[in-house]
């Protein structure tokens, strides 16, 4: 009896003892999930979050890999994850069905898309395809947009809002579908940095921002989008904008410290992630300098993924071709040849 109470004692010690990291949610958002997107999420889960990092880079904000380049001339690989942007989806100068997603998942790579969604600021406009922005009147160029767009008409059926943004909706939902036909999972982070209020998504409210995110992802999983691991970025201390664990996987972070080449792990904004949501795994989706290896793995701080912003961020005064060397060939950093993925 008495070593069956210390064996009880153990185990109840080693419960409580257990890293909040072994509390993420196994099952994805979308019940209906694609194999593929199965697949990855327990990859990222089981594989790598909490004992090394992705390593990544953005489009030049549509569909290419021109970072992903010059990451590879500098250290001699490739990063691991590529975010593409579908902001110029309706454009014909891009070809989003070419196979550059495909073949970048065959290398081994990872596949994400962000999405910067475009409206026409002028709501009756009979050119709907003009190029108006995805901000709000304030934080565009000198606050000269002329309108607003409305988050919460354009989550509500039967307003022009709502119709301008179902075809948009649509467009990349036949995208996606194509990219799903493909067997190509994607790390997904629409609507991103909402209680900033720079974007016409965020210009309501926490509420009205809840309903447009939530509008967006049952609109895709209705449309039969099943290969989608939905990233929701948060801007720190904005709990109340998160749309809920039934929409969301993991959750982001856009970390821009102000210094040039500051490599820290910024582990102050990781440790208040994962306080505030311990079942999900937490990202660094865009930043400028990128936190070094050696940082995060001193101070517990292991992102899942990091990847620069574009436009000439992942260098310049961010991150120097050393900088690139160094990182890409640490250990804890994983670059597209190391995934085991295809």
């Amino acid at each position: 009896m008495a070593q069956m109470k210390l064996f009880a004692t153990l185990l109840s010690i080693a419960v409580f003892a257990l890293p909040a990291m072994g509390q993420i949610d196994v099952e994805l958002a979308d019940k209906d999930a694609t194999t593929e997107a199965k697949a990855l999420y327990k990859y990222l889960k089981d594989e790598v979050w909490g004992k090394k990092v992705l390593s990544g880079c953005q489009a030049e904000w549509n569909y290419n890999t021109n970072d992903a380049e010059a990451i590879k001339n500098a250290s001699g690989k490739y990063p691991a994850v590529n975010v593409f942007d579908f902001q110029h989806h309706d454009q014909t100068w891009i070809n989003y069905r070419s196979e550059l997603a495909r073949n970048w998942k065959q290398s081994g790579g990872i596949v994400s898309f962000m999405w910067h969604i475009h409206m026409p600021c002028n709501a009756f406009a009979q050119h709907q395809s003009d190029w108006t922005g995805f901000y709000t009147p304030s934080a565009a160029s000198g606050g000269q947009l002329p309108c607003h767009i409305s988050p919460a008409k354009a989550s509500t059926e039967g307003t022009l809002e709502n119709e301008m943004l179902k075809t948009r909706l649509n467009n990349v939902a036949s995208l996606l579908l194509y990219y799903q036909s493909q067997d190509i999972a994607i790390l997904f982070r629409p609507l991103h940095e909402a209680s900033g209020g720079w974007f016409w998504w965020g210009s309501e409210g926490a509420e009205a921002y809840k309903q447009l995110y939530r509008y967006v992802f049952n609109y895709f999983t209705d449309k039969g989008v099943h290969n989608l691991i939905w990233i929701w970025t948060s801007q720190l201390n904005d709990k109340s904008w998160y749309p809920g664990d039934e929409y969301v996987d993991i959750i982001g972070r856009d970390g821009y410290p102000d210094g040039n080449r500051d490599h820290r792990s910024q582990v102050e904004d990781f440790k208040n992630l994962r306080a505030a949501y311990p079942n999900k795994m937490v990202c660094m989706p865009e930043c400028n300098s990128v936190p070094s290896w050696a940082n995060m793995e001193t101070d517990e701080a292991l992102w899942l993924f990091v990847a620069p912003w574009c436009g000439g961020c992942a260098f310049d005064h961010n991150n120097t071709e050393e900088f690139w060397k160094e990182q890409m060939g640490s250990d804890g950093i994983i670059t597209r040849d190391e995934t085991g993925i295809k």
